[in-house]
């Protein structure tokens, strides 16, 4: 057999590997139904759990604020759900790691030599950020506000919400 004959057998191959590995990762979907989008925030107090409360948007129009084990229905309209996926695709957020626990900080030490110093933050305020397009899902938890777009974006969502439980 010729060389170009194992090369287009390998490039065959090489193609539907990709592909089939593609399809178990649930990539992100480019068309899903309005009712199977939900975007949750969760908070998580590093001392006082009374402050732990949980945010729950959904496509279908089941929303919800919850907190100290009382549940209160929210309206939200279609407009704003699409607002904030298009503010969720703005900053990029399904391409943003998953976790700001880990901190990074650079130094100098005495010789002119920079060295990094890696921390992982513990027992500290936090919030939860997570998107369900149809079967994917996307978490991010936010840590001392970063990744600071998508605080803002948490921010806006609880801005929006206060009516409904001040």
């Amino acid at each position: 057999m010729s060389l170009p004959y194992y090369f287009f057998i390998a490039l065959i191959t090489s193609f539907i590997s990709n592909s089939l590995l593609a399809s178990t990762h649930f990539p992100l979907p480019a068309q899903y139904p309005l009712e199977k989008v939900s975007i949750t925030i969760s908070s998580q107090s590093g001392e006082d759990n009374s402050k732990n409360y949980q945010i729950s948007i959904n496509g279908n129009g089941n929303s919800f604020f919850s907190q100290n084990k009382e549940k209160q229905r929210l309206n939200i309209t279609n407009d704003t759900l699409l607002e904030l996926l298009n503010d969720f695709y703005a900053i990029h957020f399904f391409e943003i790691a998953d976790t700001f626990t880990v901190k990074k900080q650079v130094t100098l030490k005495n010789n002119k030599t920079v060295t990094t110093l890696i921390k992982k933050e513990s027992n500290t305020s936090s919030k939860r950020v997570c998107i369900q397009l149809r079967s994917y899902k996307k978490c991010v938890t936010i840590i001392d506000n970063q990744p600071s777009a998508l605080d803002q974006i948490a921010n806006k969502i609880e801005t929006l919400l206060r009516p409904a439980h001040n």
